[in-house]
């Protein structure tokens, strides 16, 4: 087998297979002896059935091999790691990313002295073994034997780190509990979440199926979006309805109940007018979502709508109460929260509210407070690992899809769609794995084409809003996504409102998507600091940014780049640096956004360890408020007014406000230069004032 014939992973997604992987680089590793090949041929001498995944800088990084282990080979038992690097390699990286996303997986360090070393895990601090590779035999057989510990002895020629198995027992006993977080040193370091894995399959009796199957005594449900006009500050139209609620909406019509849907902003409802819909609806449950920001909206209808009619009964769910479920549950008006994806366990409660079953011990995902006001969570409910067994979003609930404008929106009107859940990275910053997982899973790409033929023919919908995090990440799906999309009669426009990891692109991807209809890219590039992009684990660099911009400048397509200000690590230095690569890469449009410490990811912690938050008012934490936080060497004040500066620095050169000019060659493009244009211009100069944003959940 040549070098050229390397596995490059051909299983079906959603392959639960794991094994042995040995993830080497592609270019030749310092070291000589420490090159891959010897590996390969040790590992085929030793007779030993292995994965062999090919790592580097540009086509085939760190953050594509772990997609590829969550989602096409299957979680691994061992993983086999050269002590040597090279561009894009980083053993003690790899390792710490394995034992992140794999929480079962043993790592072994191969090295051309193996148990000689002094001591290799003061590099590589997350592996759990170090050997020769003369030693593959008795290293595998200690790593694959689940009863090894820290206190076993381990073979001649191999070196066992202790610590990272005493850690990872202390961390069962946190995954198994409640427990958000564990804080490890002082700084900006270590903070382990408790964040879900998506199972291969599931229990039958845990299955969509099963629980739509079951009998059932049917209730009336209003389900509320509540506004965001006070968090945005100004009354100005929603961007996208819903998705989250209209997954829960279809699932609890598949189950025979019945479902109104309000969405405040859209519907131009206010409080008094939503609590006499509930009252005049005869509802037996009140169900509402809640970001960050708009929680207090969201306990302020609860709470008026319990006074209206006492019986109902609540439930709160989406992002804030997935996050914060044991704060969220001492609202007295709240009587049930709702903890991650929730199409199930919607239907299981509110089964069991119909059936006046007051034991919710059994459904799992639910928070809520037992009869002596304490807290009870019933436990996590699994991920479902296959999104196609949910029905499609339930769209006809939506009164008034005109009333969605996205910013950006060149045809209106305009649909989200959501193809994908969860993601492989690890910036702190965010908290899609939270609520989605590390392993992302996939709706078909038929699945997805079936949705969209819906909306375009029943709801004449001209643009699609993809609202994904990685959706590039699977580039199988992509592929035939695209060719399905093609023989479609009509044409869209599509966009992906959340961005594009910029190692996770490349030509043939990029240019796929364009010739669909993509018209325009974002790449969340955070930081141009080097030093600051590796404290908050986003996992690229500059010069894999700069090539993603080039390639879709080069294809035709209008760039945007998301940018954050007072990231941990940031200070007057690495900002400006931040705001200077802006300018490099002169991306069409730069977004300059303040970093909001959402409670329950993992930078919430760490700047709450320092001390540095400043506010709880989650009214204050949409994306366009002031700073709710400072740094060590940054006052908030000094954080806002380097947003402004960025805001002024980048779109008052002549050329860029010359090249925004010349882009105005239609009526709407002019409402749109207008629109986008106030906005910019309030952001540079204007004092931003309290509750001026929306959270987009990290």
């Amino acid at each position: 087998m040549d070098s050229t014939e390397t596995r490059q992973v051909s299983r079906s997604l959603g392959s639960t297979e794991g094994g042995i992987v040995a993830l080497v680089p592609r270019a030749p590793a310092t070291g000589g002896e420490n090159d891959f090949p010897p590996l390969r041929d040790a590992l085929r001498s030793a007779d030993i059935d292995h994965e062999l995944i090919e790592i580097d800088a540009v086509e085939q990084t760190i953050e594509d091999a772990m997609f590829m282990l969550d989602n096409e080979l299957g979680a691994p038992d061992v993983v086999f790691l050269l002590d040597a690097t090279a561009p894009g390699y980083d053993p003690a990286l790899l390792a710490q990313r394995c034992i992140y996303h794999f929480p079962k997986v043993r790592t072994v360090l191969i090295g051309a002295t193996g148990s000689s070393d002094a001591d290799p895990f003061q590099r590589v601090r997350s592996a759990h073994f170090a050997a020769a590779i003369d030693s593959l035999a008795p290293v595998l057989a200690i790593a694959e034997n689940p009863e090894f510990d820290a206190a076993t002895a381990a073979p001649a020629g191999v070196s066992v780190n202790r610590a990272i198995f005493d850690r990872q027992a202390k961390m069962s006993e946190v995954i198994a509990s409640y427990t958000k977080k564990t804080v490890e040193g002082q700084g900006f370091s270590d903070v382990w979440l408790n964040t879900p894995v998506a199972p291969a399959s599931l229990p039958e009796e845990e299955t969509v199926g099963s629980i739509l199957g079951r009998d059932r005594v049917c209730g009336r449900v209003l389900l509320v979006i509540p506004s965001q006009f006070n968090v945005y500050g100004v009354e100005i139209p929603p961007a996208y309805p819903a998705l989250g609620v209209l997954w829960i909406a279809a699932m609890l019509e598949k189950a025979g109940h019945y479902v109104e849907v309000i969405d405040q902003d859209a519907d131009g409802i206010n409080l008094p007018e939503v609590v006499q819909r509930v009252t005049e609806g005869r509802f037996d449950v009140l169900g509402i979502t809640a970001t960050t920001p708009t929680f207090p909206n969201a306990v302020a209808i609860a709470s008026e709508a319990k006074k209206a009619n006492p019986a109902i009964r609540t439930i709160l769910g989406g992002i804030h109460a997935t996050i914060d479920p044991m704060n969220c549950a001492k609202e007295t008006c709240l009587d049930y929260i709702a903890v991650g994806e929730a199409e199930c366990t919607a239907v299981e409660l509110v089964d069991a509210i119909m059936a006046n079953d007051r034991d919710i011990s059994r459904i799992k995902g639910i928070v809520t407070r037992t009869d002596d006001g304490e807290i009870l969570a019933t436990g996590a409910r699994s991920l479902a690992p296959e999104l196609d067994d949910y029905p499609p979003p339930a769209m006809h609930l939506i009164n008034h899809l005109d009333k969605y404008e996205p910013a950006d929106a060149e045809f209106l009107p305009v649909a989200p769609v959501m193809v994908s859940r969860g993601c492989p990275g690890q910036c702190t910053y965010c908290q899609t794995k939270n609520i989605f997982g590390r392993r992302t899973r996939f709706r078909s790409p038929q699945n997805v084409i079936e949705e969209i033929r819906h909306l375009v023919e029943t709801y004449g919908v001209k643009e699609i809003h993809f609202l994904d995090d990685v959706i590039t990440a699977n580039k199988p799906f992509v592929r035939e996504f695209c060719t399905l999309l093609k023989q479609e009669p009509y044409k869209l426009r599509l966009q992906v409102a959340n961005g594009l990891r910029a190692d996770m692109v490349n030509e043939e991807i990029l240019t796929l998507l364009r010739d669909v209809g993509l018209t325009n890219v974002g790449f969340g590039i955070e930081s141009g600091s080097e030093r600051v992009l590796k404290v908050i684990k986003k996992g690229i660099n500059k010069d894999r940014v700069r090539k993603a911009v080039d390639t879709a400048k080069g294809l035709g397509l209008d760039t945007w780049g998301f940018f954050m200000i007072g990231l941990p690590g940031d200070d007057e230095e690495s900002i400006k640096e931040t705001i200077e690569f802006a300018v490099e890469l002169d991306v069409k449009f730069a977004k300059f956004l303040i970093l909001k410490p959402f409670p329950g990811s993992e930078v919430y912690y760490q700047l709450d360890e320092k001390g540095l938050i400043d506010s709880r008012d989650y009214s204050m934490y949409g994306v366009y408020t002031r700073p709710v936080h400072h740094l060590e060497s940054l006052s908030d004040e000094r954080i806002l007014e380097l947003q402004k500066y960025a805001f002024r620095r980048f779109y008052l050169r002549p050329r860029k406000l010359l090249e925004h000019l010349l882009d105005i060659r239609t009526f709407d493009k002019f409402v749109t230069f207008l629109r986008g244009s106030t906005f910019i211009f309030a952001r540079m100069f204007k004092r931003q004032a309290a509750g001026i944003g929306v959270n987009t959940g990290g």
